[in-house]
């Protein structure tokens, strides 16, 4: 994840949301009233534009258009009518429009205050403090993809890919790829259960207890490519569920509250290159509690009891892809307001040298890959060569380093992984 500046004017320049005044619902505290004497969508950019320059706001001009744009139900200022960028606003048109300019002032990410931001094509909802997803990391889905087309088939399989995300946030990047990959029917699941297909649904009960339904459409079945998401952060669990169900992919993404950091742990003295095996899915799960059941779908055999084997009812990931946190802990206090007091900080903080969670991702995948599995990371500039030597002190895990891919602004930005041993 970058720092805002050069990176807000990449958000803001990138594709437009969906109109709409959703974004009203973020209030200031303080008393507005329409400015006397402005009354036309261009007047009020012009006007917020100098009003954002004077206060100090990145990209004021382009700040004012989406907030203009957003009220009046487009998704950018330049896709506005000729007529309707000079017709008089109407009185509750300016308000709605003044609220939202009074959040920008409070540096306020537009991406919140509107509360959507397309990525890769999809309209997602936006909800402070859950990270904002930037555009280069389109790239990296862009790249999975890629892999996904180029992966050698296996005679007579018609399951899609089984993929595992580590951070899930908004579910930018898993549903941006279920979106893309192909929905195969399994024949062999109906062979197997006959006419009658199950899916896994929440019981109405006091507890959300969950259990075995029949159904027509099964919500995670077998042929589909398929995600499983995992964060930390209630937040987040909820926006990517929530995002499901707008884009109609909620049948194909399983959500999972789970902390990475509770599982291989670094011991004392080992700082995070060295990875000591132990049994963190079992951690995880036991604190785990049916009252995420609101909110994701999860297996009737996940328990207290369980493993990392439960969360793979068809067998393990075909490849693991993840933004993690990977700021640099003493750059924290360098990164902008919009990100310093808005977006959750553990979605963003590293640790010392950004490499806490990546090291946990990359000690873990040996147990949830197949043969020849992938990872696909997000990564500073700086630490190619870091992940490349903690690799290397880890033969343990038969994880290559294939190759590092830069993003739009040249930086060696994503990696690509792969196990190779049983």
């Amino acid at each position: 994840m970058e720092s805002w500046g050069p990176m807000l004017r990449a958000l803001l320049s990138g594709p437009g949301r969906r109109g709409g005044t959703r974004g009203w619902a973020f209030r200031s505290g303080q008393p507005h009233l329409p400015l006397a004497g402005l009354s036309s969508a261009t007047e009020l950019v012009n006007h917020w534009t100098g009003v954002f320059e004077k206060r100090g706001i990145p990209e004021a001009r382009e700040s004012s258009e989406y907030i203009v744009a957003h009220v009046l139900g487009a998704k950018t200022f330049q896709s506005l009518r000729p007529a309707l960028r000079t017709q008089p606003l109407s009185p509750q048109q300016l308000q709605c429009i003044q609220e939202l300019s009074s959040c920008r002032l409070q540096r306020m990410p537009v991406q919140y205050i509107l509360g959507e931001w397309d990525f890769k094509g999809l309209s997602l909802k936006m909800a402070p403090p859950v990270f904002i997803p930037r555009p280069e990391t389109e790239e990296l889905v862009e790249w999975v993809l890629e892999e996904v087309v180029q992966r050698p088939r296996v005679e007579g399989a018609q399951d899609g890919p089984l993929i595992l995300e580590v951070g899930c946030g908004s579910g930018a990047i898993a549903l941006s790829l279920l979106s893309q990959l192909p929905e195969t029917l399994a024949l062999e699941m109906k062979k197997l259960l006959g006419a009658s297909l199950f899916r896994w649904d929440l019981e109405q009960g006091p507890r959300g207890g969950i259990s075995w339904h029949s159904a027509s459409q099964p919500s995670f079945i077998l042929g589909q490519s398929r995600v499983i998401a995992v964060d930390k952060g209630e937040a987040a669990i909820s926006l990517t569920h929530e995002n499901a169900q707008r884009l109609r992919l909620q049948d194909r993404i399983w959500m999972v509250p789970l902390d990475v950091t509770l599982g291989p742990k670094t011991g004392p003295g080992c700082g995070w290159g060295t990875a000591l095996p132990g049994t963190w899915w079992q951690v995880a799960l036991e604190s785990f509690t049916y009252q995420w059941t609101n909110v994701c779908c999860v297996s009737p055999s996940l328990s207290t009891e369980g493993s990392w084997t439960h969360l793979l009812p068809w067998g393990p990931v075909d490849l693991v892809v993840s933004n993690p946190p990977y700021v640099f802990h003493q750059d924290m206090e360098q990164l902008a307001p919009e990100i310093r007091s808005y977006e959750d900080v553990a979605a963003l903080d590293g640790g010392e040298e950004g490499m806490d969670v990546i090291a946990h991702i990359l000690a873990l995948a040996p147990q949830l890959l197949k043969d020849s599995g992938n990872i696909f990371l997000e990564v500073d500039p700086r630490q190619p060569e870091l992940v490349s030597r903690w690799l290397q002190s880890r033969p343990d895990l038969d994880l290559q380093l294939v190759a590092v891919r830069r993003d739009f602004c040249g930086r060696p930005r994503f990696l690509h992984i792969r196990r190779s041993g049983p």
